[in-house]
């Protein structure tokens, strides 16, 4: 058995008796290792507290930062979803110039013999059918049609498919459609991010259209997306 010596003044060493005795103990000593090896696990159990104080703080911070996390996520997606727009702005704004670039051209004329014939050659006109073949879909909120019902009703007796929503109606050309499908069935993804990697700029955007308003749905069992019935 080992030994421990402390050397207290008289003073000292009454009071601990003091405290010895009013702590119940009978033996002075036993009293000392009591206290010191309170004092152990005082330290030990302080060191447990602190250790679960600071496991507490980090959670608290996580469950702060976790939001905003998900805030930027999506920022981001909103951000390629306007860049999308912006882009398809421009294309219309670049077709609307080569389209007044056309008119302003001023049409040839023809002379035959001494008379003056000037023969106009007949421009075809393009009809919705036709325009609605070459850009794939047309939607009514980015017409100012005066009948809209009599515009997308002759489309559809045409051979366009219509899908009427609360918001808008939307006529898409039966080809662009059938292929449409085809790409939206494959894609086993319900990240909006990954999806636009399998689609064209029309094709993406008329995902989203059909998406926001509940037309289209990702199934989780069969991992693919499915047009409401």
């Amino acid at each position: 058995m080992r030994m421990i010596s402390i050397k207290l003044t008289e003073e000292e060493y009454k009071e601990l008796e003091e405290r010895a005795r009013k702590e119940g103990f009978v033996l002075l000593s036993d009293f000392v290792k009591s206290l010191i090896f309170s004092t152990s696990s005082y330290s030990h159990d302080s060191q447990v507290d602190n250790t679960q104080v600071v496991s507490r703080i980090e959670k608290k911070m996580q469950d702060m930062i976790n939001p905003f996390t998900s805030q930027i996520d999506e920022l981001k997606q909103k951000i390629a979803i306007l860049t999308e727009r912006i882009e398809i702005l421009e294309e219309k704004l670049g077709e609307i110039k080569d389209t007044t670039k056309d008119m302003n051209k001023k049409p040839k004329k023809s002379f035959e013999s001494k008379s003056v014939n000037i023969k106009s050659e007949p421009q075809h006109k393009k009809t919705a059918i036709d325009i609605l073949r070459d850009q794939g879909v047309i939607y009514e909120s980015e017409l100012k049609l005066n009948n809209p019902d009599a515009f997308f009703d002759k489309l559809e007796t045409q051979g366009a498919i219509v899908i009427t929503t609360d918001p808008e109606r939307i006529a898409i050309d039966s080809n662009f459609y059938e292929e449409f499908k085809k790409k939206i069935a494959s894609i086993s993804t319900s990240d909006e991010i990954e999806v636009q990697k399998y689609l064209t700029k029309q094709e993406y955007k008329l995902f989203q259209k059909l998406r926001q308003y509940s037309v289209i749905y990702f199934d989780a069992d069969s991992k693919s997306w499915k047009f409401v019935s």
